[in-house]
C-alpha cells in the first residue's frame, strides 16, 4: 500500500474520532453547566430561608423529650435565660424559649401581670390562701406594669426579657413578696422593658 493510501486511510480515521470527542466533551460541559446552576440555585434558596430563622433560636424541630425537660426545669432554665445566657447554648435553653416566646405563654404571662395589679388593690382580708404581696409597691409601679404587658404582647420579644418578667413574678425573694427586698420594682420592671425589646437587647 503506498504512503498516500495510508495517510487517506489515517486522515478519515481522525475525522471519525474527531467528532466522538468532541462530542463527549460538549456533553460534559454541559453536565458541568448544569451542576454549577443546581448549586447556585440551592445556595439562594438556603441563604433565603436562613435569612427569615430568627437568630436567637436554632432551626429543626425539638424532640418532644427535650421540650418536656424544658417544661420540667422551666424554673431553672428561666433564670438562666434572664442571666443573659445564651438559648442556642443548649438544646435545653432553646427550648425553653421556644415556650416562653410563643404567644399563648405571653398573653398568660400578661394576664399574670395585670391580675397582680387588681390584687394589690383589693381589700385585705383575714382569710387568703395567697402567697401576700407588697401592695404599696405594686400600686407605686403600676404604669411599668401596664408598660411591660404591652412589651409581652409586642410581635417579637426577646426570650430573656420573658424570662425575666417570668421569673420576677415567681421570686418569692423579689419586691413583689419580699418586704425586705432593697430592689425597686418600678426600676427592675423598665430594666425587663428595655430587656424586651429585641432592638436594645
Amino acid at each position: 500500500m503506498s504512503i498516500e493510501s495510508n495517510f487517506s486511510i489515517t486522515n478519515r480515521d481522525l475525522k471519525h474520532e474527531q467528532p466522538r470527542v468532541s462530542l463527549h466533551e460538549r456533553r460534559a460541559a454541559k453536565r458541568d453547566a448544569c451542576s454549577q446552576d443546581e448549586v447556585q440555585r440551592d445556595n439562594s434558596g438556603l441563604s433565603q430561608v436562613t435569612a427569615h430563622v430568627s437568630p436567637e433560636l436554632p432551626m429543626g424541630p425539638t424532640p418532644l423529650s427535650v421540650l418536656l425537660g424544658a417544661r420540667l426545669l422551666g424554673g431553672s432554665l428561666d433564670r438562666q435565660l434572664a442571666d443573659g445566657r445564651a438559648p442556642e447554648s443548649s438544646r435545653l435553653l432553646a427550648a425553653r424559649a421556644q415556650l416562653l416566646t410563643a404567644p399563648t405563654k405571653r398573653r398568660g404571662l400578661a394576664e399574670n401581670w395585670l391580675a397582680l395589679l387588681v390584687e394589690a388593690r383589693e381589700p385585705v382580708t383575714l382569710i387568703d390562701p395567697r402567697v401576700p404581696v407588697v401592695r404599696e409597691r405594686i400600686i407605686a409601679a403600676q404604669t411599668q406594669i401596664h408598660e411591660l404587658v404591652d412589651a409581652l404582647l409586642a410581635p417579637m420579644p426577646t426570650s430573656r426579657g420573658v424570662a425575666m418578667a417570668n421569673t420576677l413574678l415567681s421570686d418569692g425573694s423579689g419586691p413583689i413578696f419580699n418586704r425586705d427586698c432593697p430592689a425597686d420594682l418600678a426600676s427592675t420592671l423598665r430594666e425587663v422593658v428595655a430587656r424586651l425589646d429585641p432592638l436594645v437587647s
